[in-house]
């Protein structure tokens, strides 16, 4: 783990109950007894200096100090806040099995600060109802434990799988509107309407949305509807990419263009 993440917003308490596994990793890995202290951050991004009360191995309780964070860190904080860095929501269409969680884990590392699943026409990962608040806390779960193997500061919000019908609703409330944001609709095939990325990314929009679909691609109502919600298409060329690797190699390639805007625009 390269920081510890404790579990919501920690703020004006005391002390906290930390999880097992990383209350395991604490006393059983890194061998911290009672009166041992380390820094971690709350999902709210606010730091501690924390201080271990007992060395439970599946339930370690520890206190908590506001902690200023390190030069580094505020450096990394200041430009987040600065807008230097781009702010990209993933909108990804529901993948079958396991495939979203590696999708999740991958987005948090690059600094994705929004996922929202959505469930289009070729989908054939289910979501069921009764089932969304559980996958939405294990999502949040794996949200966290990415956090803290990767060090990021930059805090991953989740919400629950939407339909196309909903979508536009839920990025304005994000503060991904149309107005603010470059909103691309990643597609396996070359469209006549496909634009490149360097135009699509040449604006001083900050914000970026990128959508992927599923393994069975994106149906016409499909496109028509992101369409219809400023979504402008691109094609990278070559071969087709498994739904998995679309959505890292789309993240990537955005955040590398808008951090590098000042250089290629020169």
């Amino acid at each position: 783990m390269r920081q510890i993440v404790l579990p919501g917003n920690q703020g004006g308490k005391e002390t906290c109950v930390l999880d097992a596994r990383t209350s395991h990793y604490l006393v059983s890995v890194r061998r911290m007894r009672a009166g041992d202290t380390f820094d971690a951050m709350d999902e709210t991004g606010t730091r501690f200096r924390c201080t271990l009360l007992s060395d439970e191995p599946r339930g370690a309780k520890v206190s908590l100090a506001a902690q200023a964070p390190s030069d580094s860190m505020a450096r990394d904080a200041q430009a987040l806040h600065e807008e230097k860095w781009p702010q990209i929501a993933l909108v990804q269409a529901l993948p079958k099995g396991q495939k979203f969680d590696l999708i999740i884990r991958q987005a948090v590392e690059l600094g994705v600060e929004l996922i929202i699943p959505v469930i289009t026409q070729y989908c054939v990962g289910a979501e069921p109802p009764d089932r969304a608040a559980s996958k939405l806390e294990r999502r949040r779960r794996i949200i966290r434990e990415a956090l803290q193997q990767s060090g990021s500061l930059i805090k991953t919000d989740i919400v629950a799988a939407e339909r196309l019908e909903t979508l536009d609703a839920q990025l304005n409330a994000k503060g991904f509107d149309k107005e603010r944001a470059v909103r691309i609709l990643f597609h396996e095939a070359e469209q006549e309407a496909s634009k490149p990325l360097h135009a699509l990314l040449s604006t001083e929009k900050n914000r970026i949305v990128v959508a992927i679909g599923p393994e069975g691609g994106l149906s016409e109502d499909d496109c028509a509807a992101f369409a219809t919600m400023g979504f402008v298409l691109h094609h990278a060329a070559g071969p087709i990419l498994r739904v998995e690797t679309a959505a890292i190699f789309a993240i990537s390639v955005v955040r590398t263009l808008s951090i590098e805007r000042a250089i290629w625009k020169a």
